[in-house]
C-alpha cells in the first residue's frame, strides 16, 4: 500500500499536508485559563459615530467602542476597540414652537475575548437639545406668527463622547494570554 502511495503523483501533496497539519497543531499552544470578571468592573466607552435625536428611533441598536483593554486578574477579558451595544430608549426630534429634541440610550452588552456576551449596567446617556420655546413665542406674538413654527435644536451625542458602564454579573472568561 505504501509503495502505491509513494509511486502515485499525490505522495508529495500528502506529505506536505501532513507536515502543515502537525506544525499547525504544535504552534497553537494557548493558555486557556479562566479568570473571574467581577460584577461592577468599570468599562470605559466612547461613541463611534454621531447620534442625533432626528436620526434614531426607539429600540434601535447603536454601537459604542471599548476605549481601553479591560483586565481581570492581570489578563485582558474585553479587548480595547471591541464593539458594545446600546439601545435607544427614548428619541424625540425637535418640533415647532421651539420644542427641543431628546435622545436617551442605555448601554446593554459587550463581547469578551472568548466570545461571551457580557451584560452591562449603569450606562445611560441622556441628551437634550436647545429649547427655543420662549424665543419662538415672543417673536411669534410680537413680530410674526410664522415664528411659532420655529423648531428647537435636536439632541446630539458627538463621536468620541466618553462614558462608562459596569459589568452586571460576575462571570468566568477564558483568556488566551
Amino acid at each position: 500500500m505504501l509503495t502505491k502511495i509513494h509511486k502515485s503523483g499525490y505522495f508529495r501533496q500528502i506529505v506536505l499536508l501532513m507536515i502543515v497539519s502537525i506544525l499547525n497543531l504544535s504552534f497553537q499552544n494557548y493558555d486557556n485559563s479562566e479568570v473571574t470578571l467581577k460584577s461592577g468592573t468599570l468599562i470605559p466607552l466612547e461613541t463611534i459615530s454621531l447620534i442625533r435625536s432626528d436620526m434614531v428611533k426607539v429600540g434601535q441598536i447603536v454601537n459604542f467602542r471599548v476605549k481601553y483593554d479591560v483586565l481581570a486578574e492581570g489578563k485582558t477579558v474585553i479587548a480595547g476597540g471591541s464593539l458594545v451595544k446600546g439601545q435607544v430608549m427614548r428619541a424625540q426630534m425637535a418640533k415647532g414652537l421651539g420644542k427641543e429634541g431628546l435622545v436617551g440610550i442605555q448601554i446593554k452588552s459587550a463581547t469578551a475575548v472568548d466570545g461571551q456576551e457580557v451584560f452591562l449596567t449603569g450606562g445611560h446617556i441622556y441628551e437634550i437639545g436647545e429649547d427655543k420655546q420662549t424665543l419662538s413665542i415672543i417673536l411669534g406674538v410680537f413680530v410674526c406668527l410664522l415664528f411659532l413654527t420655529m423648531k428647537g435644536k435636536n439632541a446630539e451625542v458627538s463621536p468620541g463622547f466618553e462614558t462608562s458602564s459596569s459589568v452586571a454579573t460576575t462571570m468566568k472568561i477564558k483568556t488566551r494570554e
